[in-house]
């Protein structure tokens, strides 16, 4: 086991990098809301399909998403970009 010893500041600002690395963010600047679907069924729900299409969709690798232990984030813009080329 390896100790570490550092200050409070520098433990802030550790923890603040690691959160702001971790957190999805907007692929477009220009848009100023951007949804986050937080599961395959709000996915299904904002592409209106089924939940199984949506599932199939991710699996392929055709939507980017995000992965946070077993919590799957989507996000919006991402998404209707990736639908938009697989419609190409």
């Amino acid at each position: 086991m390896e100790f570490v010893i550092t200050t409070e500041e520098k433990l802030r600002e550790i923890i603040s990098e690691c959160i702001s690395q971790s957190t999805p963010t907007p692929t477009s600047p220009l848009s100023s809301k951007v949804r986050y679907l937080y599961s395959i069924n709000e996915l299904a729900d904002f592409l209106n399909c089924s939940p199984v299409t949506a599932q199939k969709l991710k699996n392929s690798g055709k939507i980017r998403f995000s992965q946070f232990g077993r919590k799957c984030i989507f996000t919006s813009d991402q998404v209707l970009e990736d639908i938009s080329k697989i419609q190409r």
